[in-house]
């Protein structure tokens, strides 16, 4: 976790500093100057954050520079790029950030809060299936958020969260990621990032307590095992991933404190993947083949089958053949 204000390290300063201002010489001055601290003092942090691994190259009468190519999760590097004062704790390894926000809300969390890992033994995809989280090569964080909404519309989180996701790739790589229903984002028809929500409700009041919001992102990931190598991918550009975490979260937390206003479903739509196209699903045990029709305010897909029957799928999953 950042410790804010006077508690804040200086290790945690510096990485901050150097994450603001990534790609730019600061002199060992400064940054004393900064934290009223001595050069010796700057000069022994900086070493031991080469030591870490962070890519700081130090010329004499320049300072110290974060190269852009440096990516080392951390959660001041994540606070770094973050508008407001939110916690943000980070793991090198952990079984799963939406089971440790899970975890965190049931001990009393009541802030909107960042969970991220380097790496998950346990990632969670939908439908209890897993989520491939092979460290340092993929973003894997889960947002608490508190949404003052009933349960019903707290599942738009899900669709808010997809479109965040593809702005902000989009922003940081000019490429053009797409939606398909109801929670995967796909560049070039792959497969790149899944996002798992879930509501923990208050059953008195009908109101949502918090929702968490989990978001994995293959970054640079090129080796996926063999049954998904032919549905997944990367983004495949080295976006900064504290940058990458911290944008997307302030997307996602306007979205919410704007609900019940439903804005980003206009560009959820305009980023789909299935919209007019044929799918394929099972509901109650039958296969169905549909054309997918439209994408409700709720969120809900509206489908044709191929016998004119329409039907509205609130959940589940659906397929589609991609070129």
């Amino acid at each position: 976790m950042v410790l804010k204000g006077d508690y804040m390290t200086l290790r945690d300063n510096i990485i901050s500093m150097l994450e603001k201002n990534k790609g730019e010489y600061i002199s060992g001055q400064s940054i004393a100057d900064a934290f009223s601290v001595s050069r010796s003092a700057v000069s022994k942090c900086i070493n031991n954050l080469k030591n870490e691994g962070y890519d700081i190259q130090s010329v004499n009468n320049l300072g110290h520079c974060l190269k852009a190519t440096s990516d080392i999760l951390s959660s001041a590097g994540i606070s770094a790029h973050l508008e407001d004062d939110i916690d943000v704790y980070v793991f090198k390894t952990i079984d799963s950030t939406n089971s440790e926000a899970k975890r965190a809300v049931a001990n009393g969390l009541n802030v909107d809060t960042i969970f991220a890992s380097d790496e998950q033994t346990s990632g969670r995809g939908r439908r209890g299936r897993s989520f491939y989280s092979p460290k340092t090569s993929g973003l894997y964080f889960s947002c608490v958020l508190h949404p003052n909404v009933s349960l019903a519309e707290s599942t738009l989180l899900t669709s808010a969260a997809a479109v965040a996701v593809c702005e902000v790739i989009e922003e940081a790589t000019k490429k053009h990621p797409k939606i398909k229903w109801v929670n995967d984002i796909f560049i070039d028809n792959k497969k790149v990032c899944g996002i798992l929500t879930e509501a923990v409700s208050d059953f008195e009041s009908g109101k949502v307590q918090a929702v968490i919001v989990g978001i994995g992102i293959n970054v640079t990931t090129e080796q996926f095992p063999d049954e998904l190598n032919k549905i997944a991918s990367s983004v495949g550009e080295n976006i900064n991933r504290n940058y990458l975490a911290a944008k997307i979260f302030t997307k996602l937390k306007a979205f919410c404190d704007s609900l019940p206003s439903i804005d980003f479903m206009n560009e959820y739509r305009n980023r789909s993947l299935v919209l007019g196209q044929t799918i394929y699903f099972n509901r109650n045990g039958i296969d169905y083949t549909a054309k997918a029709e439209a994408i409700l305010d709720d969120g809900g897909l509206s489908v044709i089958t191929d016998k004119n029957e329409r039907m509205i799928l609130q959940s589940g999953e659906i397929s589609i053949k991609l070129n």
